[in-house]
């Protein structure tokens, strides 16, 4: 017989998901506005490029706050694709922001002056405790939508209905499904960074094209990407290689990058395209680019080690996929 609604856990995670969506709506939108209202004022102004960038950025968490709505009810209603799609969300919450959290915690913060110094500890807790909550609701989803009662009822039929079950479509894994999310959302928000006045300046092993080639460049990076990313979801075989291959690429860059003599000659010229203001504020983001960027690489190592680990899942629901194809009735 059919489930006769969604149980209290899954409308609960609904409800929280709703809530945190309409919540990063309202922040957006203030935030855009306090970004207009901002020039109006006495305080120092924000560089064009910077206010672009975090312009695009708030557009950008906007409308994946209104898709997690849509997603949310979709969870009510118990529609598949949204049980799969709130598992994405699941993993790409609990991915960045357990990767923020230590980040938070452990990297000093710039100086301020003596008058603002003691605010930096409740600033530490109160991004502690953002990320932390985030990351919580991302576990919660991922272990709740993956128990089997849950399962069932988005199946539209329990297993004790003695009726035939319809094949089950092959599906790529779950963790690469969650990995193809990110890397979609990464992407998309590549393609907007030209767009922003940042200095686009793609490095490749240590040398840093500008101009128009960096522009091709950064575009047929994020284009390859969100093409690799969009394959592998519906199982292509060919976007595992094309995935693994961009990986193993940017880690082999990024390496000789960080230990190459022109890193911090770099970083300064572009950070001092993006006009960031001066004082300790500028100089902490400076001093840092190396921390982070070595940070960068572990989550590099992740995905390397992630797509290598559900290799044969992956290509056994390709193969499962195109024997479903191979023996689909034909059209008359």
């Amino acid at each position: 017989m059919k489930h006769s609604g969604p149980s209290t856990p899954v409308v609960a995670a609904a409800i929280v998901g709703i809530l945190s969506s309409l919540f990063a709506i309202l922040g957006s939108g203030g935030a855009i506005a306090g970004l207009a209202m901002l020039s109006q004022t006495n305080v120092a102004p924000i560089s064009p490029p910077v206010r672009s960038m975090l312009t695009v950025i708030l557009l950008i968490t906007t409308g994946l706050a209104i898709f997690g709505i849509f997603t949310c009810i979709g969870v009510l209603r118990l529609k598949r694709w949204a049980r799969v799609s709130i598992l994405i969300w699941g993993g790409v919450l609990a991915g960045v922001c357990g990767l923020m959290l230590p980040f938070t915690l452990l990297v000093p913060l710039p100086e301020m002056p003596a008058d603002t110094a003691a605010t930096l500890p409740y600033t530490r807790i109160l991004m502690a405790l953002f990320y932390g909550f985030q990351f919580l609701i991302g576990v919660w989803w991922l272990v709740l939508f993956n128990q089997r009662p849950v399962k069932e009822q988005f199946l539209g039929l329990a297993p004790t209905d003695g009726q035939p079950v319809a094949t089950p479509q092959p599906r790529c894994p779950l963790p690469l499904a969650i990995f193809a999310g990110f890397s979609i959302v990464s992407a998309g928000f590549s393609l907007f960074l030209p767009f922003t006045n940042l200095p686009v300046n793609p490095i490749l092993f240590s040398y840093r094209f500008r101009g128009v080639t960096g522009v091709v460049l950064f575009y047929v990076s994020a284009g390859l990407l969100l093409l690799g990313s969009i394959g592998m979801l519906r199982l292509m075989r060919w976007s595992y290689s094309l995935l693994l291959g961009q990986y193993f690429f940017w880690m082999a860059s990024g390496t000789v990058t960080l230990v190459s003599p022109n890193y911090d000659r770099n970083l300064h010229d572009m950070l001092s395209q993006a006009n960031l203001p001066e004082g300790p504020m500028g100089q902490a983001v400076f001093a840092q680019t190396r921390v982070f960027g070595i940070l960068s690489l572990i989550p590099g190592v992740l995905l390397i080690w992630l797509l290598l680990y559900f290799h044969a899942r992956f290509v056994a629901a390709c193969a499962a996929k195109e024997a479903l194809a191979n023996h689909a009735p034909s059209p008359n």
